[in-house]
Order: C-alpha cells, then sequence, then structure tokens
C-alpha cells in the first residue's frame, strides 16, 4: 500500500503546485474561523464560567457584548455564510484537480480556473451532504463540548467529556462509511444522499484498506489539536503581557511583535493544512480508485469506465500502472 497509495499521494501534496494554491484561500479560512470561536470561547470561559477577571479577556467580552455587538454579529454572520459557501466549492475543486492530476490530464484541467468551475459545479452536493454530516466533524464535536461547559457549568466536566468521548468513537466510526462520498459527488455526479449510500456500500466491501487509511485521518486530528491548543494558550500569553507589562509604549510593542507572529503563524499552519488536506484526500482518491477496479464489471458505470481506463490504462503522472497495484 506504501508504494501504490501514500507515497504518490503525497508526491501529488508536496509538488503540485497548483493545487496548493487552490486550497489555500479555504485553509486559511478555516484556521482563522476556528481561532476566533475558540478565542472567544476561551474568553467567556474564564470570565463567566470560572468567575476569574482577567484585563484582556474581559477586553474580548466587552468588545462582543457590549462595544460592537451588533457590527460583531453582522460580521460572524457575513464570515460564517463564506466559509460555508467557500468550503463545499474548495472540496469539490480539490477533488476535481487531484483527479486530473493522478490521471495525467492536460494542463488545462490542472488549472486553477478548472478547480474553480468544477468546485462550482459540484457545489449544491457536496454542499449537502457536508450539512448532513456535519454533526460528525471534529470541530462541531470541539464547539458542541464547549457550549455544553457553558450551558451546564464546570461542575458536570466530568459527565460532559464523557458523553463527549463515546460521541467522538461515534463519529469516527461514521466517518469510515462517509469517507468517499465526495469522490461518487465529483467522479460519478451522484447526489448527495446516493453518494453516502455509495460510500458506505464501498466501506463495507474494502474494510481493510478503508481501515488502514482512515488511520491517516488521524494526522488531520492532530494537526487539529495542535491549532485548537495553540489558540488556547495564545490568550493567555496576550493576557499576560496586558497584566506584568503596566507601560503603554512596550506593551504596544509587545502586542505588535505579538500580532506579527500571529500572523505568520496563521500563514503557515495554513499552508501545513492546505498541504496535509492534499495529502489525505489523495490517498482516498487513490483507494477509491482501486476499489473501483476492484468492483464488478457490471456495477460500473460509463463515467467509472472512463476513468479507470485512464488509470490502468498505462502509467498515470508518476508511472503507476495497473500492474503496480496488483
Amino acid at each position: 500500500m506504501k508504494e501504490d497509495i501514500v507515497i504518490p499521494a503525497w508526491e501529488v501534496a508536496s509538488q503540485s503546485s497548483g493545487i496548493k494554491i487552490f486550497n489555500f484561500i479555504p485553509s486559511l479560512l478555516a484556521t482563522i474561523y476556528l481561532s476566533l470561536i475558540l478565542l472567544y470561547q476561551v474568553a467567556w470561559t474564564y470570565i463567566n464560567i470560572f468567575n476569574l477577571k482577567d484585563e484582556f479577556f474581559s477586553v474580548i467580552i466587552n468588545f462582543v457584548h457590549t462595544s460592537y455587538f451588533g457590527e460583531v454579529v453582522v460580521g460572524f454572520i457575513v464570515f460564517f455564510l463564506l466559509y460555508i459557501v467557500v468550503s463545499p466549492i474548495a472540496e469539490g475543486g480539490v477533488v476535481s484537480l487531484i483527479d486530473a492530476e493522478c490521471r495525467g490530464a492536460d494542463d488545462r484541467e490542472k488549472s486553477l480556473n478548472y478547480g474553480l468551475g468544477r468546485g462550482f459545479k459540484y457545489f449544491l452536493p457536496v454542499f449537502e451532504a457536508n450539512n448532513i454530516t456535519s454533526l460528525f466533524k471534529l470541530l462541531s464535536i470541539i464547539t458542541f463540548t464547549i457550549f455544553l461547559i457553558r450551558l451546564l457549568g464546570v461542575q458536570y466536566l466530568g459527565f460532559i467529556f464523557t458523553a463527549m468521548g463515546f460521541y467522538f468513537l461515534l463519529a469516527v466510526l461514521i466517518n469510515i462509511f462517509l469517507a468517499y462520498t465526495k469522490f461518487f459527488i465529483v467522479l460519478e455526479q451522484k447526489k448527495a444522499f446516493d453518494a453516502i449510500v455509495a460510500s458506505s456500500t464501498m466501506a463495507l466491501d474494502n474494510l481493510g484498506i478503508t481501515f488502514k487509511l482512515y488511520l491517516t485521518l488521524i494526522l488531520v486530528y492532530v494537526r487539529t489539536l495542535l491549532t485548537v491548543l495553540f489558540f488556547i494558550l495564545l490568550p493567555f500569553l496576550i493576557s499576560a503581557i496586558f497584566t506584568f507589562i503596566t507601560i503603554s509604549s512596550i506593551k504596544f510593542i509587545f502586542l505588535g511583535l505579538l500580532g506579527v507572529i500571529i500572523l505568520v503563524f496563521l500563514i503557515f499552519v495554513s499552508h501545513l493544512n492546505s498541504v496535509l488536506e492534499i495529502f489525505v484526500e489523495t490517498l482516498w482518491y487513490r483507494a477509491y480508485m482501486d476499489n473501483k477496479s476492484k468492483a464488478k464489471p457490471h456495477a460500473t458505470s460509463d463515467h467509472d469506465h472512463h476513468h479507470e481506463t485512464e488509470w490502468h490504462g498505462g502509467h498515470d503522472d508518476h508511472g503507476h500502472g495497473h500492474g503496480d497495484h496488483h
């Protein structure tokens, strides 16, 4: 599996600059979205749940709830709508560009315009599939956990973490069966629900490779958790600057330097996220194509035959033909 799937997937993720450029902005939006949610939730928990006093966290809470409440609400709605619109376009476009790269298609099918066009083409079914499965995504679980802590209080931490731990394990199991959904939508033009059913069927028919590859998603989870950890610790660092540095000019210098560091970190993490997402998507793409190649001929549509012919009819762009897989 390493030679047939993992190494070629890493080559696509590391060498395909067009796909990385295409996926950078969506990755940046996702990172900013996560960081803003965490910053607000940490501030709210610190001030209102633990009843602790802090200058920096108080500034955030007052900014959101008192000084600019209307502007913050409008800004959040606009950013959230932008995020949920851009994400499905990016997902459909990335799958299409990965498909073109692995098939050794011409430059037109590897262009940013092609990826954008395919993203818009499959926006509705990908958007619908994302909405159906959103409750089982890691960000949703983290957000729901923080919401329960805010709602019930710290005295129920043990119960909340136990319940959300079982919820996380259930989400992992369900996500295993949803792993191929986007590929059925983009490569076979299936509707969202039909793609989910087809993905579940393929996962059941190929449990071995599906479970092995699903372990790669631990990389995504670890990345998200590290990002969460950074943006949880960051407010406390800023809070320390507010607390221990009393001279205003020096305080602003430190905050300015910290702002530059945060900006650089956002760009770096967004790039890292983009590459990692492309790598994982390519892993699943190659597994999907390999699973399709082993499916019964009568279960293969004309569109599948087109892809299988290009997949097995010689060499792809990495020099792996049919003989390399079996």
